[in-house]
């Protein structure tokens, strides 16, 4: 179950984050320097971005190497452009401002199966990392609804005399209970990524 349904769909939404925000720094009305084909801020192993290899490209995700001085790049590109041939004036505070603002712009992830419509950056990463820790709350209690009925049944195997309709009742209670958290915990992450949209 691990390998074939949590990890696929984990893998799918991390590479969903790295798809978002590659394309938000490609963009050539974030930075006027890059022309359609060009990768942007960050690369697909260098390159720009082919929607349709999205499959593990937050393992294939870099800096470009315009900007990264270990790569030969210069940081005032960051300021400047991407593209730019020579550094432009350094009070200059326009495409750094896109850039915060394509990191903040509220838009409709490419792929993911996120549904809710348009996110953040940070509200997409909070998204994920909510539903992940969600996911882990009920695994938890069903580990715990499991292990606590393993143990009732097992009392009951080996008791004589044993009320099996009064056994049968707590055991329905206990089933109630986890059913009642469940719920609660599904109107908690509802009420969250409500709150998160907003």
């Amino acid at each position: 179950m691990i390998r074939d349904e949590l990890a696929v769909t984990a893998q799918e939404q991390v590479d969903a984050i790295a798809r978002d925000l590659v394309t938000r720094f490609q963009d050539s009305a974030v930075d006027p320097s890059l022309a359609a084909t060009d990768p942007g801020l960050f690369t697909d192993n260098g390159g720009a971005f082919d929607p349709a290899d999205e499959r593990g490209l937050s393992s294939r995700l870099e800096l470009n190497a315009a900007v990264d001085s270990d790569q030969g790049g210069a940081s005032w590109r960051l300021r400047d452009g991407l593209n730019t041939a020579t550094p432009g004036p350094v009070g200059n505070p326009s495409l750094l401002q896109n850039l915060n603002g394509a990191l903040n712009a509220a838009l409709v992830p490419g792929s993911g199966g996120f549904s809710g419509g348009a996110f953040t950056l940070p509200g997409l990463v909070s998204a994920v990392t909510s539903s992940i820790g969600t996911s882990r709350n009920i695994a938890e209690q069903e580990l715990s609804f499991a292990s606590a009925r393993f143990t009732e049944l097992t009392e009951r195997q080996f008791a004589e005399g044993v009320d099996t309709d009064e056994e049968i009742q707590r055991l329905m209670m206990i089933e109630q209970s986890y059913a009642a958290n469940a719920r609660m915990i599904e109107a908690v992450d509802e009420m969250m990524q409500t709150i998160l949209r907003l």
